[in-house]
């Protein structure tokens, strides 16, 4: 009796009545959206395909017919098909507009506005649309897996250490396609971009970092230049906060694991505000890049509307994720007095850098948020009584001090030598590197003339980094803080971390350490490995910032002299073995080391047990 009640329960648990066959046509509509996918990108990404024009649009188009027939099939096979729709949405959406759009263009094909050209515009149609849908799908299956995953439960820590080496792996392959080269009147076909290069790209606009071994404007073309765009907006955000937004505005409710991972991953305290938050930090950020691209129009006069659009756009972006990268012959050096650079592109690196968790708390504990909430997504009511968390007051008032005290400490230092000119840098100049050393990779001045303590104190900086929560690196404000009050309270003999009438945790202030010790313990190796490589012992300190630039993803570098009295920054300087200690420099500084331990060490198991407690001399 009890094994036929099983058996029953068995039947009834099944969605399909040929469940090997559903599960083979899955694994068909996952291969038909890798290949479709590959297609696209290799037929558009190649500059000549006049061989075979139409081979790679024929496979997209038999990619959407699979996914079609096999959703299709499936349906036939379902035992419930009342809720069949609600449960494969994207596929049914995805096979119905390829449908009807295939029909239309067959029905309709010789009528559409195409080029005289075109010999085919029924096939162009249905190539066009076919391409479309299956990259539109693809990535809506790709937020599909990275919702599957993370509600498995799945070590935050090694879910974040994988989606980036996921997302440098696409850019590679992105920037090597020959498309994103930039063709000359002395190489019309230079091919694709080499592996090294790629991927040292790749992983600086993942990263958030903007150290760059060839000229991105001129090196890159307009598709190139997109790629990399794009790979610092997704790298800045994160792809689970892309997932959680694109979950949200479907919707779909989010899961409780998938809650759990997304408030570990956006460093978020309140689980009930997780959903308000993924709306708050995609809407301000496009709205924050949005009104960066209307003021820095102005800096672009000389370039026509579009080349000037995609200007304020690509720095607006790069800017407000801390990237780094710039499009113009020399980052911004002699444009310090420009209000476009001292002001809006400092505020959104500041913005973005700031940390949207602490920036969200702080924005709704203020009255002023009913000027500005409906503009940014802060819907959220007023509770005058409530107060921002320690970690908010530590973020506002740690990033004040040392936005205050990196300014005038470069300019101060860089005036007190005699020799130096007194025109060098202004206090302009010293508050924008104030402002980029910390989190971004552009500057004003060349950074090859500060003097060396300049230099240390611009190391410091870099590696102290942005708050909890941002688009910046380095070891975090609230690191430095919490450091800086461990210091104090040892001094003052007080048992316990103390701050703002809180009582900070003992395991808090480990963790702290822990990150900082780590951090520096990077910083030192990678130095080390460089001076090794590069055997110029002359250019320590030079190696020393570029490490610091890497590890705290900032993405300045000096400039150095060549033996052939070339002048060139020294990330271009580089050795292939130095470059490829770069790469791992700037991945470890986006994720953390502390982050890629644990996510390598997987899921730790709880001690049952507790030692007794001895004391040590420290010295």
């Amino acid at each position: 009796m009890d094994q036929e009640l099983e058996q029953t329960r068995r039947i009834l648990a099944q969605r399909s009545r040929y469940p090997h066959r559903t599960q083979a046509l899955r694994w068909v509509d996952g291969a038909a959206q890798v290949v479709g996918v590959v297609s696209v990108a290799v037929g558009h990404g190649l500059r000549n395909v006049e061989a075979y024009p139409w081979a790679f649009e024929l496979i997209a188009v038999l990619a959407m017919a699979s996914v079609s027939g096999g959703i299709l099939a499936r349906y036939r096979w379902s035992l419930r098909r009342p809720s069949f729709f609600s449960r494969h949405r994207p596929e049914v959406v995805a096979a119905a507009l390829w449908s009807a759009g295939v029909l239309l263009a067959v029905i309709f094909g010789p009528l559409l506005p195409f080029d005289e050209s075109v010999n085919n515009s029924r096939w162009l149609a249905i190539t066009r649309l076919s391409e479309f849908l299956i990259v539109a799908y693809a990535l809506a299956g790709a937020i599909r897996g990275i919702r599957r995953i993370a509600a498995r439960g799945t070590n935050p820590a090694l879910l974040l250490v994988g989606s980036f080496v996921v997302l440098v792996a696409l850019g590679t392959a992105a920037l090597m396609l020959p498309r994103a080269r930039q063709d000359t009147a002395d190489d019309p076909d230079p091919g694709g971009a080499p592996f090294l290069v790629a991927l040292f790209t790749s992983t600086s606009a993942s990263c958030v970092t903007g150290l760059t071994v060839v000229d991105t404007r001129t090196y890159w073309s307009g598709f190139g230049q997109t790629v990399i765009l794009v790979l610092f907006q997704i790298g800045g955000l994160g792809i689970m906060t892309f997932g959680g937004f694109f979950a949200v505005a479907a919707g779909r409710s989010i899961q409780l694991r998938e809650y759990a991972t997304l408030r570990d991953l956006l460093a978020s305290e309140p689980m009930g505000d997780l959903r308000r938050l993924v709306l708050a930090i995609l809407g301000f950020t496009l709205s924050c890049e949005l009104i960066g691209a209307v003021l820095l129009w102005g800096l672009w006069p000389e370039h026509p509307w579009p080349q000037r659009l995609f200007l304020s756009l690509f720095h607006s972006v790069s800017a407000f994720c801390n990237a780094g990268f710039a499009l113009t012959e020399n980052s911004f050096v002699g444009m310090a007095d420009r209000w476009q650079v001292w002001g809006a592109l400092s505020g959104l690196i500041i913005l973005g850098g700031f940390g949207f968790p602490s920036l969200h708390q702080l924005v709704t504990t203020i009255p002023l948020q009913r000027l500005f909430i409906p503009f940014l997504y802060f819907r959220e009511p007023v509770h005058q009584s409530r107060r921002a968390s320690l970690t908010s007051r530590l973020v506002l008032v740690t990033t004040i001090v040392l936005l205050a005290g990196g300014t005038l400490g470069i300019y101060m230092l860089e005036h007190s030598v005699p020799q130096s000119d007194s025109e060098l840098i202004s206090l302009a100049d010293a508050w924008f590197q104030s402002v980029t050393f910390r989190t971004a990779g552009f500057n004003t001045v060349d950074l090859g003339e500060l003097q060396p303590t300049s230099k240390l104190l611009a190391i410091a900086l870099m590696f102290i980094g942005a708050s909890p929560g941002s688009t910046g690196g380095g070891v975090k404000t609230v690191v430095f803080a919490i450091t800086v009050l461990s210091v104090i309270s040892i001094v003052r003999d007080r048992p316990n971390l103390e701050c703002m009438h809180r009582t900070i945790p003992t395991s808090v202030a480990n963790r702290a350490l822990g990150i900082l010790f780590l951090a520096l313990a990077t910083l030192m190796t990678v130095t080390m490995l460089l001076v090794f490589f590069e055997q110029r012992p002359g250019l320590f300190m030079d190696h020393l910032f570029e490490a610091a630039s890497a590890v705290g993803t900032v993405g300045v570098s000096t400039t150095v002299t060549l033996p052939d009295q070339t002048v060139t920054s020294t990330t271009q300087s580089l050795s292939s073995a130095s470059r490829v200690v770069i790469i791992v420099a700037m991945f470890l500084g986006r994720v953390g080391p502390l982050t890629f331990l644990l996510g390598m060490a997987g899921s730790p198991s709880p001690a049952e047990y507790s030692y007794p407690a001895e004391r040590v001399t420290l010295g």
